[in-house]
């Protein structure tokens, strides 16, 4: 149960809370005291039909074990369950999760559990990620076609069998979305359109809150809900022992077998498969092994209970601590009862590389001891097996319960895939992405430079794996003028790197490098930045000497700016020509100026003078003498 749906939970009214804290009060009911069940009413006209793909149960006298793990402290789900899975000892078969209706399918847990093998237990709520409430009557009418569309191709492109449920819970808080008639409706149409879009690889799973399930019931009750055997695959209950951990619900301590009764008697006469997408229970303050007791007679229940099969144990901290760490009692009884051979209804395969992530050539090697055949006990039950590396290599076989396998990557990016082969017949896969990194790549640029300064950025992409990066800058002369060192996480994208650079001499090229050093090896980028100044000159001897005329030759490196040159010439240098606009650039300009009206067999003086934004620069006073 999430938080949110907690908060939903406790604002139920006060009418609500009472009945189903009477409802669970009562004394343990036998058999012949279950609660009353409600007669089905009229099926609506029947939906338009797409094949249903088979139970993904390959054993029946075991059930599919799943979960919906919180994150605690881990970045995203998928390691959260695998991390569960490591304390467990054991792949998880199904995992829950919770979309909003503007989320984009498949949502990025739910691709994870498909990519892995496990089958995802989808449920999309009408309502926005803002809180906007999409109304059942709205979505009946076709108004939501277009998202729901969207969902289905997202659904379809999985590969692999879902759980998907409608509006979870519908029945708590329903007031804000429509009536139970449009319920029914909103879930036939949403169905409807999905096997119009052409998708197969859904069960259909209604899921619904003790209280429908009660006599009386709490709600407008299961029958009010439920859409029709036509559109629904799988019946569910979400099924916790309160115990006075909330207000409003029941105070007493419930076996699950109790909890369930009045659901698995409603189930059975629907002859509809059963699936517990939520379960849990507190742990008893005057008890510390009270709750272990309670989850091993919970397993007890699944093994006599031939119908159901999912349970998905809700380990988190919503409306009460239903997490498994809430005792070591807690987390050790599940372990053992998630081991038996009762709680493997398909197979799995268990793919571990020693390293996801390394330089290359990369030496992995792959543990795929912990793979279980359906009806077996924990790391037992395969009978053949194949490990495809990803790199185009021969796949390597096997028979029998697979142990651990070398490899050696070259540079890239590999999804090696394990398929393991049970007794019956029966396959499973898991895949793992391998990186097996090359050296960082770089790219550089400048900005924002001035006469004594520059910004140096640096683009890196360090592989995957942390990087160190230095970045330096040198004088014309060879010498350094200074550098900056950095550091660059692991990751798989590029990462930009700005260095600001002060104190800088004007009208000057620097060399400057980026050095990027990662366990893979060391690239280095090499690029120039040149800093604005004043115009320099370089003196060129006058040319094409006659006895009135010259030609002086104007050789002037503008240093970035917009630059204008004359020539000053004659006794004092007291004349000048006409202005020549040279524009900004970080190499030398080449211009001519011609002096006429000369007199024959004299010596003149000349220079070139060239000033911008920064300053003007007089050239060396040259001579030339015209020809007699």
């Amino acid at each position: 149960m999430s938080a949110a749906r907690a908060r939903r939970r406790i604002t139920l009214t006060a009418a609500v809370a009472v009945a189903v804290a009477i409802g669970l009060a009562v004394p343990q009911a036998s058999a012949t005291e279950r609660p009353a069940v409600i007669s089905p009413p009229r099926q609506p006209v029947a939906a338009a039909v797409s094949p249903t793909p088979p139970s993904p149960r390959t054993d029946p006298t075991a059930i599919l074990l799943g979960v919906h793990e919180a994150l605690g402290a881990y970045p995203d789900n998928e390691t959260a369950v695998t991390a569960l899975e490591g304390r467990l000892d054991r792949r998880v078969d199904v995992d829950r999760w919770f979309s909003r209706w503007d989320e984009k399918q498949p949502a990025n847990p739910v691709a994870s559990d498909a990519a892995r093998g496990r089958l995802p237990m989808l449920s999309i709520s009408p309502k926005k990620l803002d809180g906007t409430v999409i109304t059942w009557a709205a979505i009946a009418r076709g108004d939501q076609d277009a998202t729901i569309r969207a969902q289905a191709a997202g659904v379809g492109s999985l590969g692999t069998t879902v759980y998907l449920t409608f509006h979870h819970e519908a029945d708590l808080n329903s007031s804000a979305w429509g009536t139970p008639a449009d319920y029914r409706a909103a879930w036939r149409h949403y169905v409807e359109v999905f096997r119009a879009a052409g998708v197969t690889n859904v069960l259909w799973t209604w899921t619904m809150t003790l209280g429908s399930f009660t006599s009386p019931p709490s709600t407008a009750g299961a029958d009010a809900f439920y859409p029709g055997d036509d559109v629904v695959d799988r019946v569910g209950v979400d099924a916790y022992n309160w115990a006075a951990c909330s207000a409003g619900k029941s105070q007493n301590w419930h076996s699950l077998t109790y909890v369930t009764a009045a659901f698995r008697t409603w189930a059975t006469a629907r002859g509809k498969v059963a699936v517990l997408p939520e379960w849990g229970s507190v742990e008893d303050p005057a008890d510390p092994n009270r709750k272990a007791a309670w989850i091993h007679e919970a397993f007890t229940l699944f093994r006599g209970w031939p119908e159901l099969e999912v349970a998905s144990y809700y380990d988190a901290t919503g409306t009460c601590a239903w997490s498994l760490s809430t005792s070591t009692a807690a987390a050790t009884a599940f372990a053992q009862e998630a081991s038996a051979a009762t709680s493997h209804g398909r197979p799995t395969a268990w793919l571990t590389p020693s390293t996801k992530l390394g330089a290359a050539p990369l030496a992995v090697s792959f543990d795929m001891a912990r793979s279980t055949g359906a009806g077996s006990v924990n790391r037992t039950g395969i009978t053949s097996w194949s490990l495809d590396f990803g790199d185009g290599s021969a796949p390597v076989t096997g028979t029998g319960q697979p142990a651990k396998v070398s490899h050696t990557y070259a540079a890239g990016t590999f999804q090696p895939r394990l398929t393991v082969t049970d007794a019956s017949g029966s396959t499973a896969f898991d895949s793992r992405p391998v990186r097996s990194a090359a050296k960082p790549v770089l790219t550089g640029g400048e900005s924002n430079v001035t006469s004594t300064s520059a910004t140096l950025s640096v683009w890196v992409s360090p592989q995957g794996l942390s990087a160190t990066v230095r970045v330096a800058w040198v004088l014309p002369s060879g010498v350094e003028a200074g550098h900056t060192d950095l550091a660059v996480g692991a990751q798989t994208g590029t990462q930009k790197l700005v260095v600001p650079v002060t104190g800088l001499r004007a009208g000057t090229r620097y060399a400057w490098t980026a050095t990027a050093t990662s366990a893979a090896g060391t690239t280095v980028l090499a690029r120039t930045v040149e800093t604005p100044g004043p115009p320099t000159i370089r003196a060129v001897p006058a040319v094409n000497l006659t006895r009135t005329t010259a030609t002086v030759k104007l050789r002037v490196t503008t240093h970035l700016l917009a630059t204008t040159a004359w020539v000053e010439w004659g006794p004092g240098l007291t004349r000048r020509t006409p202005d020549v606009a040279l524009a900004g650039a970080t190499y030398e300009k080449g211009t001519e100026v011609a002096l006429t009206g000369l007199t024959a067999a004299t010596t003149y003086s000349y220079r070139v003078v060239a000033r911008n934004a920064l300053g003007t620069t007089y050239g060396p006073t040259q001579t030339f003498r015209t020809t007699s």
